[in-house]
């Protein structure tokens, strides 16, 4: 009996919902990456057997299942690294401007102390003046 009930929860698989809008988006994709070891593979492995694929086929290759799960594949490959690099790039201008904002933050704090220093002498030249003013 338990045997029977371990099989049977081995059997009904629960998926998530990234995982059925993906199905929703293209079934023989979302069964390929499911049950297919190019799912996994590389780009240049997915470029070789499209080229095997046309080899073999001819002009009819790209109405093969096949050739247009492997084309999806290098789309939705292609997509994450221009994704990837859109964010790597947007990563360096945000670490730009905190760089600008920390020089600019020294600056700042620097004429602070240069404008305090001037009005601690400009105050101490005219307390020298008065008081030169009222000893004579």
């Amino acid at each position: 009996m338990q045997q029977r009930q371990q099989s049977h929860d081995k059997r009904q698989r629960l998926f998530t919902a990234s995982e059925v809008a993906e199905f929703e988006y293209c079934p023989l994709v979302w069964w390929h990456q499911q049950y297919e070891p190019l799912a996994e593979a590389d780009s240049e492995e997915l470029f070789a057997r499209l080229v095997e694929l046309e080899h073999e086929n001819g002009t009819q290759a790209p109405a093969l299942p096949e050739y247009q799960m492997v084309e999806q594949l290098l789309v939705r490959k292609g997509a994450f690294d221009e994704g990837r690099q859109q964010h790597r790039e947007h990563a360096e201008e945000v670490e730009e401007i905190q760089e600008e904002r920390v020089v600019v933050a020294r600056r700042s704090a620097n004429m602070r102390i240069l404008a305090l220093v001037a009005a601690v002498i400009l105050v101490l030249a005219v307390l020298l003046i008065v008081a030169a003013i009222l000893l004579r």
